[in-house]
Protein backbone atom coordinates (compact mmCIF):
# COMPACT_ATOMS: atom_id res chain seq x y z
CA UNK A 1 0.00 0.00 0.00
CA UNK A 2 1.11 3.00 -0.78
CA UNK A 3 1.96 5.83 2.21
CA UNK A 4 1.90 9.92 1.68
CA UNK A 5 3.94 11.78 3.84
CA UNK A 6 1.54 15.05 5.70
CA UNK A 7 3.09 18.15 4.38
CA UNK A 8 2.59 21.33 3.93
CA UNK A 9 4.10 23.37 0.78
CA UNK A 10 7.04 24.59 2.73
CA UNK A 11 7.65 21.54 5.47
CA UNK A 12 11.10 22.16 7.95
CA UNK A 13 11.86 18.24 9.06
CA UNK A 14 14.48 19.55 11.84
CA UNK A 15 16.80 16.39 13.01
CA UNK A 16 18.06 18.66 15.61
CA UNK A 17 16.30 20.83 18.34
CA UNK A 18 19.00 23.46 18.35
CA UNK A 19 19.23 26.28 15.66
CA UNK A 20 22.86 28.82 15.02
CA UNK A 21 25.35 29.67 12.36
CA UNK A 22 28.71 30.27 12.11
CA UNK A 23 31.06 27.45 13.56
CA UNK A 24 28.89 26.90 16.14
CA UNK A 25 25.86 25.30 16.32
CA UNK A 26 23.74 22.64 13.88
CA UNK A 27 25.13 22.93 10.59
CA UNK A 28 22.00 23.74 8.27
CA UNK A 29 21.33 21.33 5.01
CA UNK A 30 18.68 22.08 2.56
CA UNK A 31 16.69 19.66 1.10
CA UNK A 32 14.21 20.74 -2.42
CA UNK A 33 12.37 17.55 -3.38
CA UNK A 34 8.04 16.44 -4.69
CA UNK A 35 7.01 15.60 -1.59
CA UNK A 36 3.31 16.37 -2.59
CA UNK A 37 1.61 15.64 -5.97
CA UNK A 38 2.04 12.94 -9.09
CA UNK A 39 6.01 13.18 -8.85
CA UNK A 40 5.73 12.38 -4.84
CA UNK A 41 7.00 9.23 -5.45
CA UNK A 42 10.22 10.47 -5.67
CA UNK A 43 10.50 12.92 -3.19
CA UNK A 44 9.67 10.08 -0.36
CA UNK A 45 12.23 8.22 -1.17
CA UNK A 46 15.00 10.52 -1.67
CA UNK A 47 14.12 12.28 1.49
CA UNK A 48 14.39 9.10 3.17
CA UNK A 49 17.43 8.19 1.80
CA UNK A 50 18.64 11.93 2.83
CA UNK A 51 17.25 11.46 6.70
CA UNK A 52 18.63 7.91 6.77
CA UNK A 53 22.45 9.55 6.24
CA UNK A 54 21.65 12.92 8.18
CA UNK A 55 20.68 10.62 10.76
CA UNK A 56 23.87 8.02 10.76
CA UNK A 57 26.29 10.83 10.96
CA UNK A 58 24.10 12.26 13.90
CA UNK A 59 24.17 9.17 15.78
CA UNK A 60 28.40 8.76 15.29
CA UNK A 61 28.92 12.10 16.33
CA UNK A 62 28.01 14.08 13.58
CA UNK A 63 30.92 16.29 11.27
CA UNK A 64 33.55 17.85 13.66
CA UNK A 65 31.33 17.81 16.43
CA UNK A 66 28.31 19.43 15.44
CA UNK A 67 25.32 17.85 14.53
CA UNK A 68 23.26 18.12 10.91
CA UNK A 69 19.97 19.70 10.88
CA UNK A 70 18.05 18.76 8.00
CA UNK A 71 14.81 21.54 6.44
CA UNK A 72 12.92 20.10 3.71
CA UNK A 73 10.99 22.05 1.18
CA UNK A 74 8.10 20.65 -1.48
CA UNK A 75 9.41 21.60 -4.32
CA UNK A 76 6.07 19.87 -6.00
CA UNK A 77 8.27 18.80 -9.53
CA UNK A 78 7.90 22.43 -10.17
CA UNK A 79 10.60 25.12 -11.20
CA UNK A 80 7.82 28.25 -9.33
CA UNK A 81 7.22 25.79 -6.15
CA UNK A 82 11.43 25.03 -6.42
CA UNK A 83 12.38 28.59 -6.54
CA UNK A 84 10.53 29.73 -3.56
CA UNK A 85 11.85 26.96 -1.68
CA UNK A 86 15.51 27.71 -1.81
CA UNK A 87 14.50 31.30 -1.86
CA UNK A 88 13.44 30.38 1.99
CA UNK A 89 16.34 27.62 2.21
CA UNK A 90 19.33 30.13 1.46
CA UNK A 91 18.09 33.89 2.79
CA UNK A 92 16.46 32.86 5.65
CA UNK A 93 17.57 29.62 6.74
CA UNK A 94 21.27 30.16 5.83
CA UNK A 95 21.86 26.18 4.43
CA UNK A 96 24.87 25.41 3.46
CA UNK A 97 23.90 23.25 0.91
CA UNK A 98 20.99 21.53 -0.67
CA UNK A 99 20.00 18.55 -1.40
CA UNK A 100 18.08 19.17 -4.57
CA UNK A 101 16.30 19.50 -6.63
CA UNK A 102 14.79 15.80 -7.35
CA UNK A 103 12.85 16.68 -10.62
CA UNK A 104 14.98 18.29 -13.43
CA UNK A 105 12.74 21.48 -13.15
CA UNK A 106 13.32 22.25 -9.95
CA UNK A 107 17.15 22.00 -10.18
CA UNK A 108 17.21 24.50 -12.73
CA UNK A 109 14.73 26.77 -10.92
CA UNK A 110 16.53 26.53 -7.98
CA UNK A 111 20.30 26.64 -9.72
CA UNK A 112 20.64 30.80 -9.74
CA UNK A 113 19.70 31.86 -6.30
CA UNK A 114 22.07 28.86 -4.94
CA UNK A 115 24.42 29.90 -7.75
CA UNK A 116 24.04 33.52 -6.42
CA UNK A 117 24.70 32.86 -2.91
CA UNK A 118 27.61 30.25 -3.53
CA UNK A 119 25.23 27.39 -2.05
CA UNK A 120 26.35 23.95 -3.25
CA UNK A 121 23.32 22.48 -4.80
CA UNK A 122 23.63 18.91 -5.06
CA UNK A 123 20.94 16.62 -6.96
CA UNK A 124 20.37 13.15 -6.28
CA UNK A 125 17.66 12.94 -9.41
CA UNK A 126 18.00 15.28 -11.85
CA UNK A 127 18.76 14.01 -15.13
CA UNK A 128 18.14 16.41 -17.39
CA UNK A 129 20.66 17.42 -19.86
CA UNK A 130 20.05 20.91 -19.39
CA UNK A 131 21.49 20.38 -15.60
CA UNK A 132 25.29 20.11 -16.78
CA UNK A 133 24.95 23.87 -17.42
CA UNK A 134 23.29 25.25 -14.79
CA UNK A 135 26.11 27.01 -13.11
CA UNK A 136 29.56 26.40 -11.33
CA UNK A 137 27.92 25.70 -7.83
CA UNK A 138 25.44 22.53 -9.33
CA UNK A 139 26.33 19.14 -9.02
CA UNK A 140 24.36 15.92 -9.34
CA UNK A 141 25.72 12.22 -8.29
CA UNK A 142 22.84 10.95 -10.93
CA UNK A 143 23.75 10.66 -14.28
CA UNK A 144 22.38 13.10 -17.18
CA UNK A 145 20.27 11.85 -20.23
CA UNK A 146 22.75 12.79 -22.22
CA UNK A 147 24.32 9.30 -20.91
CA UNK A 148 21.12 7.19 -20.85
CA UNK A 149 19.88 7.67 -24.38
CA UNK A 150 23.13 6.88 -25.84
CA UNK A 151 22.42 3.32 -23.49
CA UNK A 152 18.80 3.39 -25.18
CA UNK A 153 19.65 4.25 -28.34
CA UNK A 154 22.38 1.43 -28.28
CA UNK A 155 20.04 -1.01 -27.03
CA UNK A 156 17.42 -0.41 -29.52
CA UNK A 157 19.95 -1.18 -32.03
CA UNK A 158 21.16 -4.48 -30.21
CA UNK A 159 17.42 -5.73 -30.51
CA UNK A 160 17.20 -4.05 -34.43
CA UNK A 161 14.33 -1.75 -33.39
CA UNK A 162 14.96 0.99 -35.92
CA UNK A 163 11.19 2.65 -35.66
CA UNK A 164 10.40 4.75 -32.20
CA UNK A 165 7.07 6.04 -31.59
CA UNK A 166 7.17 8.75 -28.47
CA UNK A 167 4.76 10.66 -26.86
CA UNK A 168 6.57 13.53 -24.54
CA UNK A 169 5.17 15.41 -21.59
CA UNK A 170 6.09 19.25 -22.10
CA UNK A 171 8.21 19.12 -19.07
CA UNK A 172 12.21 20.04 -18.76
CA UNK A 173 12.80 16.52 -17.95
CA UNK A 174 11.10 14.54 -20.50
CA UNK A 175 11.88 17.19 -23.28
CA UNK A 176 15.55 17.07 -22.34
CA UNK A 177 15.45 13.62 -22.65
CA UNK A 178 13.45 13.38 -26.10
CA UNK A 179 16.14 15.45 -27.92
CA UNK A 180 18.93 13.44 -26.21
CA UNK A 181 17.68 10.26 -27.64
CA UNK A 182 17.15 12.27 -30.76
CA UNK A 183 20.73 13.29 -31.10
CA UNK A 184 21.62 9.77 -30.15
CA UNK A 185 18.98 7.64 -32.36
CA UNK A 186 17.98 9.28 -35.11
CA UNK A 187 14.37 10.66 -36.25
CA UNK A 188 11.03 9.46 -34.67
CA UNK A 189 8.47 7.76 -36.51
CA UNK A 190 6.03 9.19 -34.33
CA UNK A 191 6.86 12.02 -32.33
CA UNK A 192 4.05 14.14 -30.33
CA UNK A 193 4.13 16.30 -27.01
CA UNK A 194 1.47 16.95 -24.32
CA UNK A 195 0.94 19.29 -22.13
CA UNK A 196 2.09 18.76 -18.44
CA UNK A 197 -0.70 16.24 -16.58
CA UNK A 198 -1.87 14.90 -19.50
CA UNK A 199 -3.69 11.28 -18.76
CA UNK A 200 -5.87 11.17 -22.20
CA UNK A 201 -3.83 9.73 -24.98
CA UNK A 202 -6.79 7.79 -27.01
CA UNK A 203 -6.83 10.31 -29.56
CA UNK A 204 -3.33 9.82 -30.43
CA UNK A 205 -3.34 6.58 -29.44
CA UNK A 206 -5.60 6.05 -32.41
CA UNK A 207 -3.54 7.61 -34.92
CA UNK A 208 -0.72 5.28 -33.51
CA UNK A 209 -1.75 2.49 -34.77
CA UNK A 210 -1.73 3.41 -38.24
CA UNK A 211 2.15 4.40 -37.75
CA UNK A 212 4.40 1.38 -38.83
CA UNK A 213 6.71 1.31 -35.31
CA UNK A 214 8.74 -1.71 -33.55
CA UNK A 215 8.64 0.42 -30.15
CA UNK A 216 7.17 2.93 -27.94
CA UNK A 217 8.50 5.17 -25.24
CA UNK A 218 6.36 6.56 -22.99
CA UNK A 219 8.45 9.97 -22.06
CA UNK A 220 6.35 11.61 -19.00
CA UNK A 221 7.14 13.30 -15.75
CA UNK A 222 5.60 10.85 -13.75
CA UNK A 223 3.90 7.33 -13.35
CA UNK A 224 0.75 9.22 -13.17
CA UNK A 225 1.28 10.32 -17.45
CA UNK A 226 3.70 6.81 -18.46
CA UNK A 227 1.50 4.21 -17.10
CA UNK A 228 -1.58 6.04 -18.65
CA UNK A 229 0.40 5.82 -21.68
CA UNK A 230 1.26 1.81 -21.57
CA UNK A 231 -2.53 1.34 -20.57
CA UNK A 232 -4.02 3.31 -23.78
CA UNK A 233 -1.62 1.80 -26.16
CA UNK A 234 -2.41 -1.36 -24.79
CA UNK A 235 -6.32 -1.12 -25.01
CA UNK A 236 -5.56 -0.25 -28.59
CA UNK A 237 -4.88 -3.69 -29.34
CA UNK A 238 -0.87 -2.39 -29.79
CA UNK A 239 1.01 -5.63 -28.48
CA UNK A 240 4.89 -3.66 -29.55
CA UNK A 241 7.70 -3.58 -26.50
CA UNK A 242 7.19 -0.49 -24.37
CA UNK A 243 9.76 0.93 -22.61
CA UNK A 244 10.44 4.16 -20.03
CA UNK A 245 13.49 5.45 -18.28
CA UNK A 246 13.70 6.28 -14.33
CA UNK A 247 10.62 8.43 -14.05
CA UNK A 248 8.28 5.33 -15.12
CA UNK A 249 10.27 2.90 -12.90
CA UNK A 250 7.48 3.13 -9.75
CA UNK A 251 5.42 1.03 -7.79
CA UNK A 252 2.93 4.00 -8.56
CA UNK A 253 3.53 2.78 -12.25
CA UNK A 254 2.57 -0.67 -11.20
CA UNK A 255 -0.87 0.64 -8.90
CA UNK A 256 -1.89 2.34 -12.35
CA UNK A 257 -1.01 0.09 -15.06
CA UNK A 258 -1.89 -3.12 -13.51
CA UNK A 259 -2.02 -5.65 -16.42
CA UNK A 260 -1.53 -3.74 -18.99
CA UNK A 261 2.14 -2.60 -17.52
CA UNK A 262 3.87 -6.29 -17.68
CA UNK A 263 6.59 -6.57 -19.88
CA UNK A 264 7.24 -2.61 -19.49
CA UNK A 265 10.78 -1.76 -19.71
CA UNK A 266 12.91 0.50 -18.25
CA UNK A 267 16.20 1.74 -18.45
CA UNK A 268 17.46 3.29 -15.10
CA UNK A 269 20.34 3.09 -12.68
CA UNK A 270 20.91 -0.10 -11.29
CA UNK A 271 18.68 -1.05 -8.10
CA UNK A 272 19.86 -1.73 -4.96
CA UNK A 273 17.12 -4.15 -3.46
CA UNK A 274 16.70 -6.50 -0.15
CA UNK A 275 19.64 -8.53 -1.27
CA UNK A 276 21.95 -5.35 -0.55
CA UNK A 277 22.74 -3.70 2.71
CA UNK A 278 21.48 -0.43 2.21
CA UNK A 279 18.40 -2.18 0.20
CA UNK A 280 17.97 -3.87 3.02
CA UNK A 281 18.51 -1.44 5.71
CA UNK A 282 16.24 1.44 3.88
CA UNK A 283 13.66 -1.09 3.76
CA UNK A 284 13.39 -2.22 7.20
CA UNK A 285 13.40 1.59 8.37
CA UNK A 286 11.02 3.11 6.08
CA UNK A 287 9.24 0.20 3.78
CA UNK A 288 9.00 -0.41 0.19
CA UNK A 289 10.21 2.69 -1.77
CA UNK A 290 7.62 4.30 -3.62
CA UNK A 291 9.61 4.67 -6.55
CA UNK A 292 13.43 2.98 -6.08
CA UNK A 293 15.55 2.35 -3.18
CA UNK A 294 18.46 3.60 -5.81
CA UNK A 295 16.34 7.01 -5.79
CA UNK A 296 16.67 6.86 -1.99
CA UNK A 297 20.63 5.67 -2.41
CA UNK A 298 21.79 8.74 -4.34
CA UNK A 299 20.30 10.90 -1.92
CA UNK A 300 22.15 9.09 0.41
CA UNK A 301 25.42 9.73 -1.41
CA UNK A 302 24.58 13.28 -1.59
CA UNK A 303 24.66 13.71 2.41
CA UNK A 304 27.51 11.95 2.49
CA UNK A 305 29.70 13.18 -0.15
CA UNK A 306 28.99 16.79 1.07
CA UNK A 307 29.15 15.99 4.64
CA UNK A 308 33.06 14.61 3.57
CA UNK A 309 33.83 17.89 2.08
CA UNK A 310 32.11 19.70 4.83
CA UNK A 311 34.33 17.87 7.17
CA UNK A 312 37.21 18.51 5.30
CA UNK A 313 37.20 22.09 4.31
CA UNK A 314 34.24 23.44 7.10
CA UNK A 315 30.95 24.84 6.33
CA UNK A 316 31.62 27.19 3.75
CA UNK A 317 30.15 27.16 0.07
CA UNK A 318 33.42 28.32 -1.86
CA UNK A 319 35.62 25.35 0.24
CA UNK A 320 32.98 22.91 -0.37
CA UNK A 321 33.30 23.96 -4.12
CA UNK A 322 36.76 23.22 -4.21
CA UNK A 323 36.74 20.06 -2.40
CA UNK A 324 34.27 18.20 -4.79
CA UNK A 325 36.30 19.77 -8.06
CA UNK A 326 39.05 18.08 -6.51
CA UNK A 327 37.36 14.81 -5.70
CA UNK A 328 39.22 11.77 -6.91
CA UNK A 329 36.80 9.48 -5.65
CA UNK A 330 33.66 9.04 -3.49
CA UNK A 331 32.85 5.16 -2.41
CA UNK A 332 29.37 5.15 -2.36
CA UNK A 333 26.42 2.91 -2.06
CA UNK A 334 25.52 3.30 -5.88
CA UNK A 335 29.37 2.55 -6.58
CA UNK A 336 32.49 4.72 -6.56
CA UNK A 337 32.08 8.23 -8.19
CA UNK A 338 33.27 11.63 -8.73
CA UNK A 339 32.57 14.81 -10.62
CA UNK A 340 33.33 16.31 -13.81
CA UNK A 341 34.03 19.69 -14.58
CA UNK A 342 30.56 20.74 -14.82
CA UNK A 343 29.62 18.97 -11.96
CA UNK A 344 28.37 15.79 -13.58
CA UNK A 345 28.90 12.59 -12.12
CA UNK A 346 31.34 10.52 -13.12
CA UNK A 347 31.26 6.55 -12.60
CA UNK A 348 27.54 5.18 -12.91
CA UNK A 349 26.27 2.31 -14.93
CA UNK A 350 22.64 1.48 -16.01
CA UNK A 351 20.52 -1.70 -16.13
CA UNK A 352 17.68 -2.96 -18.25
CA UNK A 353 14.43 -2.95 -15.40
CA UNK A 354 11.49 -5.31 -16.61
CA UNK A 355 8.03 -5.59 -15.42
CA UNK A 356 7.88 -9.45 -14.26
CA UNK A 357 4.30 -10.49 -12.61
CA UNK A 358 3.45 -7.37 -11.34
CA UNK A 359 7.02 -6.43 -9.89
CA UNK A 360 9.67 -4.64 -11.54
CA UNK A 361 12.81 -6.58 -11.61
CA UNK A 362 16.33 -6.01 -13.07
CA UNK A 363 17.39 -8.48 -15.66
CA UNK A 364 20.85 -7.40 -17.03
CA UNK A 365 23.34 -4.17 -17.32
CA UNK A 366 22.83 -1.46 -20.49
CA UNK A 367 26.50 -0.30 -21.67
CA UNK A 368 27.47 3.01 -22.78
CA UNK A 369 29.16 3.23 -26.03
CA UNK A 370 31.93 5.22 -25.74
Amino acid sequence: MRTFFALSSLLALSLTACGGAGDEGPIKLGYIGPLTGDAASYGIDTLNGTKMKVDEINAAGGINGRQIQLIAEDGKCAGADAATAVQKLVNIDKVIAIVGGQCSGETLAAAPVAEAAKVILLSPLSSSPDVTNAGAYVYRDYPSDALKTKAMAAYFQEKGLTKVAVITENTDFAQGFRASLKKDFGDFAFDEVVEPGTKDFRSLMTRLKNVDFDVFLANGQSPATIAPMVVQLREQGMKQLAITHDAGQSADTLSIGGKSVEGLEAINVPALGKDTAFGSKFIAQYGEPQGAAAFGAHAYDAVGVLAEAIGAVGANGEAIKGYLDQLEEYPGVVGTFHFDENGDVVGMSYALIVVQNGAWVQTRPIAIPE
